[in-house]
């Protein structure tokens, strides 16, 4: 039981780690899945760090434009 946890956990922070940046995809196939998953993670991190996710849900949360509007001043 205790391998098996330790197994999980080193596995759930080695892939955290490869998320983390900005992955070169240029040596993959580019008509391949992983190079799909690449350019996905690569997205994904950009937006976050610009913090579009964060304005989005913002947006979603708030019941008119006007809501978000004030909502963006503060």
């Amino acid at each position: 039981m205790k391998k098996f946890l330790t197994t999980i956990i080193i596995f759930l922070f080695s892939t955290v780690s490869t998320f983390a940046e900005l992955q070169d995809c240029s040596q993959i196939k580019k008509l391949s899945k992983e190079y799909l998953k690449c350019t996905k993670d690569n997205l994904k991190y950009k937006s976050d760090e610009v913090g579009i996710t964060k304005k989005l849900k913002k947006f979603k949360e708030s019941k008119s434009l006007k809501e978000f509007i004030t909502k963006e001043k503060e």
